[in-house]
């Protein structure tokens, strides 16, 4: 009887020897009471028990540790009670917070939480994600931007058409959030910049040059796009005014109903008729010629320019008053020989004026005919 127990001890011990390892990767190791992928996983598990009871056993009844179990304060860093958060509530902020920190001592601690290759786990959300509590984020993932990083950027020759495209671009990363009428400021990042974003060149509640609204500017307003959305945002979301002037100091009438930008001043051709009255230089003479307005109207973006070329808005020849109105003809080709001659009281016009616009195709002859 003996000999036969002691052999089924022999036959039983390498069960008894491999019972308790069934290959889990998950299971905790041999000198550890979590497994591995506990860091993912253990805020669902830590917020089933009120007060956190079971981990209290281990980490102490304040949860700054015990023995050989670490505080959970070495993680939750930015809190001084519990419920736990790991980053400060700003964290999410542009620049200010999480970048700087990934740019100064990488993303191998972020990983812990945010998966290993960072797009995300159970305990926190993907760093490629394009929008994160409201606020524009990175799909392209850690460290990536819509624009160089390098400096080259901070150019106004390379931003600055960009940002006079669509101003709410570069809001996404560099201004507070808001819609038409929120007046946000753009003074988030830029760290070359002292990290006062857009202002730390444009000034306090300006996110494009100082010279924005001068009439013969280099680079003038006249030109922004997204009007609706981006000019609102500061003037106003009637472009009446806000933190920014009313558009209405100068448009006689809502740019972002007439975004052609001349149909806020002027009629095509000017008439008298435009949105905003007989206002001058809004005055007919032979405007309303076929010739003049039929034909040349068919695209408003040129026909003034057909006429009176450099003199677009944002030149200082736009701003002239002084009568007559600047006439420089826009020659296409060699059949075009129109020529002009002004005095104080009119223009008169000799030769040949050839309108090529889409199908039309036009000589117009002119033999001393007065523009009044």
């Amino acid at each position: 009887m003996r000999r036969r127990f002691a052999l089924l001890l022999l036959l039983l011990l390498p069960l008894a020897m491999t019972g308790c390892s069934n290959g889990n990767s998950e299971a905790p190791g041999e000198d550890e009471p979590h497994p591995a992928s506990w860091l993912e996983t253990h805020p669902a598990a830590a917020l089933a028990e009120a007060g956190f009871a079971d981990c209290t056993d281990c980490h102490g009844a304040n949860l700054k540790g015990r023995g050989e179990a670490v505080s959970c304060y070495s993680c939750h860093s930015f809190n001084t009670t519990p419920p736990f958060i790991i980053h400060p509530a700003a964290w999410a902020d542009p620049y200010f917070d999480h970048r700087n920190y990934a740019v100064l001592n990488g993303t191998a601690s972020c990983a812990k939480c945010h998966g290993s290759t960072l797009h995300g786990s159970i305990a926190a959300p993907s760093c490629f994600s394009s929008s994160f509590d409201s606020q524009s984020c990175h799909p392209a993932g850690p460290g990536s931007a819509p624009h160089p990083l390098d400096g080259t950027f901070l150019d106004g020759s390379v931003h600055g058409p960009i940002a006079k495209a669509d101003l709410t671009v570069c809001q996404g990363c560099h201004g507070e959030s808001g819609g038409p009428g929120s007046n946000p400021r753009f003074n988030i990042g830029i760290n070359s910049v002292s990290g006062t974003g857009c202002e730390g060149c444009h000034g306090v509640n300006y996110a494009h040059p100082a010279t924005w609204a001068d009439e013969g500017a280099a680079v003038f307003h006249s030109g922004a796009g997204n009007i609706a959305n981006a000019c609102t945002l500061c003037h106003g979301t009637d472009l009446d005014g806000g933190v920014g002037i009313s558009c209405f100091t100068c448009h006689g009438a809502s740019p972002a109903d007439n975004p052609s930008g001349c149909l806020s001043c002027h009629g095509v051709p000017p008439n008298g008729a435009a949105p905003v009255g007989n206002m001058s230089p809004n005055r007919q003479g032979r405007h309303a010629r076929d010739g003049h307005s039929i034909y040349l109207s068919n695209t408003p973006s040129l026909t003034c320019q057909r006429c009176h070329l450099g003199a677009g808005s944002g030149s200082t020849a736009h701003y002239d008053a002084t009568n007559p109105a600047d006439v420089v003809f826009d020659h296409p080709d060699a059949s075009d020989t129109i020529t002009s001659v002004s005095d104080a009281s009119n223009t008169t016009c000799n030769g040949n004026c050839h309108i090529q616009n889409g199908t039309i195709d036009i000589v117009w002859p002119h033999n001393n005919r007065t523009w009044y």
